[in-house]
């Protein structure tokens, strides 16, 4: 196949995707028929004038059909119904297998006869007004249109080819990729040049750190595609299902304008699609059931996508009947999948988890749609494959909801790199809640025993404990060699957990690598990678460790309190507790630190006065209340090396404040305070009991504050 087709087809299918979102639209909006007509006559009227051109007669003769009856309705000679909709989604559907005989083969294929003349012969009796046609079944588009169970596998077999391989792309990202690569080239050559051994070669790695940082970030944003472009296959995929289904039900969105990764929107569109046929077949009852139920006789689907700790969330929700969990255990228990004792003992949420298993259904029937105990299971393995997780949650007579949350990007992730019995771990920082460290002295009444398990009192909420080098059957430290010990505290579908490991490294960007299948067999690991130093560390799946651990999801009814708005004296707050002047104890909503950097003391600028530091692309103001920078080039005089810690504050994102750094002596703690009332001995000063120690707590940096930046005096 040339160039040209190859461009011709992708273009198409590009055009009759906004040919499908816009029919959905007009049939539920046919009062703004005329732009929605406009859009899609564009497109099947540029289909018909290149196919010409290009000698696919086949093609050609059915669009101009289409082309025809779309003139009529143009020209106002046709009102929108709902079998006229009918008949141009068929055309639709008509135009788009046979683009996809032309990816596939190179040409419109060998008959006997035209196998368009049934479709033909009905987009012209639409051309007629008041005339309903009666489908015929003799037709290859139109039987395909009728078995709504194969609409994902049309849709699949003449998109998904062309999709999958190609990607559009602005300019100006393109541009940008250019230039940096332009820079990437020209530092390479001047560190060439220059040699390790001359004094410019560490400002030359600083700024190769630097280029090649930006040229990364500008790939991933190349790669990201608005989730969007998922939701628009399926109004019409709900529309037809409905119809077969008996229902009526309504489709809305919000968030489209959500990125991620090509490779990731790919992946996820089958489990998509299997749990909207879901939540259209068993979800949304039929008109009558939902009428005297007391709800509108339309049900309605609400597809949400958002970001939410470095992970993308989809979440699909319905206003249906929900899952009654005594049938769900009820049918458990018939398969043998679970004894009546084990059933009495489970929680609703680990109920709604027997659903997930392979040939589970509580369909009463099976029909074309589903009933068949094939769907659940297949979202499940397809979003945890790309290192996802799906969670479930549901009312009787209100509705059920659907999460789908699914990382950024499979290239490039920010994680913290742990020891534990020699080896080196990765652990994503989208799961890690926060980190404690036990000393030495502390580690016998640390942790709390209670049958076999183990737990750790945090913050008055008990953590089950999970010990790392103990689950992978790893070399364990002794006593005498132990300095204490750091706990990962982990979140993973509903599950908590601390992760007890030997030693924390610093947190990379690291590059995911696939595992081997005997690696895979383990259960364990989500994938590998290569450090900065040149070790190799397996990604431990957060999800797959509290399974095999045998922790099990909790069931909360906490109330959150908001400490940054109103009357908050006395609340219980997260804190990142630090040491900026020497012996005073100062802390930070932890919610407000983005990141704890270390940088070499040589990478500070001065501007005014002012310290300055270039982070990621951006000039990062620094606050250095504890006048600790200036200490630090006294000992770097002296011939030492000195390296400085900088919390990163606030965002850089719309409506935010800009991002500042807040230079500090030592990181103490993250852990829970109590805030104090003021009274006239505090005056001003926010304070907290952290630990039963008075600590300093600033608001400047919380994103609800207003923008600030105090001069160091």
């Amino acid at each position: 196949m040339d160039d040209l087709t190859k461009e011709f087809i992708a273009e198409s299918q590009e055009g009759l995707d906004r040919m499908e979102r816009c029919l959905t639209e007009l049939e539920t909006r046919p009062g703004d028929s005329a732009q929605l007509v406009g859009e899609i006559f564009r497109s099947v009227h540029t289909i018909k004038g290149t196919t010409g051109f290009l000698g696919f007669e086949r093609l050609e003769k059915l669009a101009h059909a289409g082309e025809h009856l779309l003139g009529s309705l143009r020209e106002g000679k046709l009102t929108v119904t709902s079998d006229l909709i009918s008949g141009l989604l068929r055309l639709m559907d008509g135009l788009r297998s046979i683009l996809a005989l032309i990816e596939a083969t190179g040409s419109e294929g060998t008959r006997v006869g035209d196998e368009d003349s049934a479709l033909i012969a009905e987009l012209a009796a639409l051309n007629v007004e008041g005339t309903v046609v009666a489908v015929a079944t003799g037709s290859a588009p139109v039987a395909a249109a009728q078995q709504i169970a194969a609409v994902p596998a049309t849709m699949a077999a003449g998109v998904a080819a062309l999709s999958d391989k190609t990607l559009r792309i602005d300019v100006e990202v393109l541009n940008r990729m250019m230039n940096l690569v332009g820079e990437l080239v020209l530092t390479r050559n001047q560190m060439l040049q220059s040699g390790v051994e001359a004094t410019n070669f560490p400002e030359l790695a600083r700024r190769l750190d630097s280029v090649t940082a930006d040229l990364r970030e500008t790939v991933m944003q190349a790669r990201m595609q608005p989730v969007g472009n998922l939701f628009g296959k399926f109004p019409r995929m709900v529309r037809d299902l409905a119809q077969t289904c008996g229902r009526e039900v309504r489709i809305e969105f919000s968030g489209q304008e959500t990125g991620l990764d090509k490779s990731l929107l790919e992946a996820i569109k089958d489990p998509l699609t299997h749990a909207v046929r879901n939540a259209v077949d068993h979800g949304i009852e039929p008109p009558n059931v939902r009428v005297m139920a007391g709800k509108p006789s339309e049900g309605c689907l609400r597809l949400r996508a958002f970001h939410q700790s470095g992970s993308v969330v989809i979440e699909l929700a319905d206003d249906g009947a929900g899952i009654a969990i005594e049938r769900v255990l009820a049918k458990a228990i018939e398969r043998g999948l679970v004894t009546q004792e084990q059933a009495a003992d489970m929680t609703e949420r680990e109920a709604l988890q027997l659903i997930f298993l392979p040939g589970f259904s509580t369909a009463a029937a099976v029909t074309t749609v589903s009933g068949r105990g094939v769907g659940m299971d297949v979202v499940r393995a397809n979003v945890e494959k790309v290192g996802g997780s799906v969670e479930l949650e549901s009312k009787v007579g209100v509705g059920t909801t659907l999460r789908l949350r699914v990382p950024l990007t499979l290239a490039i992730v920010p994680a913290l790199v742990v020891r534990s019995g020699g080896q080196s771990f990765a652990l994503p920082q989208s799961a890690l809640v926060e980190l404690v460290y036990v000393p030495k002295r502390d580690e016998a009444k640390a942790v709390e025993r209670m049958g076999a398990a183990e737990l750790y009192r945090l913050r008055e909420r008990l953590l089950p404990v999970v010990w790392l080098d103990r689950l992978l059957g790893l070399e364990t430290r002794s006593g005498e060699d132990r300095h204490g010990f750091y706990m990962a505290v982990l979140e993973a579908e509903g599950c908590r957990y601390g992760l007890v490991v030997d030693d924390l490294l610093a947190p990379e960007e690291i590059v995911v690598k696939p595992l081997s299948a005997v690696l895979k067999e383990i259960g364990l690991f989500s994938g590998a990678t290569v450090l900065g130093s040149g070790m190799l560390a397996l990604i431990l799946d957060i999800g797959a460790t509290a399974a095999r651990a045998g922790v099990k999801p909790v069931e909360e009814v906490t109330e959150e309190v908001e400490v940054l708005d109103g009357n908050t004296e006395g609340a219980e707050v997260s804190l990142l507790v630090f040491e900026a002047r020497a012996r005073e104890r100062t802390a930070l909503p932890l919610d407000a630190v983005e990141r704890i950097e270390s940088v070499p003391l040589t990478q500070i600028e001065y501007a005014g006065g002012r310290p300055l530091l270039q982070y990621r692309g951006e000039l990062l103001p620094l606050r250095d209340d504890g006048r600790v920078l200036m200490e630090l080039e006294e000992i770097q005089e002296r011939g030492g090396e000195a390296s400085v810690t900088v919390l990163i504050c606030g965002g850089s994102g719309k409506g935010e404040m800009q991002r500042t750094g807040m230079v500090v002596r030592r990181v103490l703690d993250v852990s829970g305070g109590t805030l104090i009332d003021k009274d006239a001995v505090t005056g001003e000063m926010e304070l907290a009991l952290v630990k039963e120690k008075l600590t300093m707590v600033h608001r400047e940096f919380s994103v609800k504050a207003a923008p600030a930046w105090k001069e160091v005096a």
